[in-house]
């Protein structure tokens, strides 16, 4: 062998040898991160846990937020006269959805009312009450509060209980989106919602609510409209104080008892 072809033997190696170095200090690195995770369990999974919420809020706070901005610009422009109330339709369901799970916002996820529209355009749809109510929904129609652009600003629905059926309708799903709020369409559809009610010829308006925040807010105006307080019970959440409220209105002229 000569010089000239032990060099060319020598090449590969000291090539390998360099490229070797970068694998190297990655394994390094990897291995220090075991050692610590190893050594430090409850801290890394803090650590993990920490930026895997703040990347889920982020992610569901910063469109939540650019949205409520671009609905309050629009609020600011509104003209209360302009707004409309219409039935639900397969049209307006998934602004009615979106508007329903926004005045619903502070239900925590658990108040969604995206099942009961949707059931309600079904005639044959029948669907259990949760959150205390062990009763079926019955005859459910909802609508919806526009503006010119038909845009959807609120909700609101009435239906009916196989336990009362006879003698009462409830209210259900009314709200107005946190933007649209102060320019009278609660009370519009609080008051849309009577005379609708009026049209089924019962004795009763029924209202199952409670006290948690956001419907708190909402009794006076239902106080104001003549939705009195028959019954209390306990919430289903562990918070002191909390409870749901039985409200009633009668429908009907109150006979006068005879002598």
């Amino acid at each position: 062998m000569n010089e000239s072809d032990r060099q060319i033997e020598v090449a590969p190696a000291q090539s390998h040898e360099i490229s070797a170095q970068p694998q190297s200090a990655n394994t390094s690195l990897l291995a220090d991160a075991y050692d610590f995770v190893e050594r430090h369990p409850v801290a890394s999974a803090a650590t993990v846990g920490i930026v895997g919420i703040g990347a889920y809020a982020a992610s569901r706070y910063i469109p939540y937020a650019l949205g409520q901005r671009a609905l309050a610009a629009a609020a600011k422009a509104l003209n209360p006269q302009e707004v409309r109330i219409v039935p639900l339709t397969a049209d307006n369901l998934p602004g009615a959805i979106a508007a329903g799970k926004d005045g619903f916002r502070y239900g925590m996820g658990f108040l969604n009312p995206a099942s009961d529209f949707a059931a309600s355009l079904n005639p044959l749809a029948k669907k259990a009450m949760g959150g205390g109510m062990p009763h079926t929904e019955l005859n459910a129609r909802y609508f919806v509060a526009v503006d010119k652009e038909n845009r959807v600003l609120g909700t609101t629905g009435l239906y009916q209980t196989s336990k009362d059926q006879a003698e009462a309708v409830w209210l259900g799903w009314m709200s107005v989106r946190p933007a649209y709020r102060g320019k009278g369409i609660g009370q519009k559809l609080l008051d849309f919602s009577i005379d609708e009610a009026k049209k089924d010829n019962v004795d009763y308006l029924r209202l199952f609510t409670s006290t948690y925040r956001g419907e708190r807010a909402a009794q006076p105006l239902y106080e104001r409209a003549g939705l009195k307080i028959v019954g209390e019970e306990k919430h289903s959440l562990p918070i002191p104080g909390l409870k749901f409220l039985f409200r009633e209105m009668p429908l009907k002229p109150v006979k006068a008892q005879s002598a």
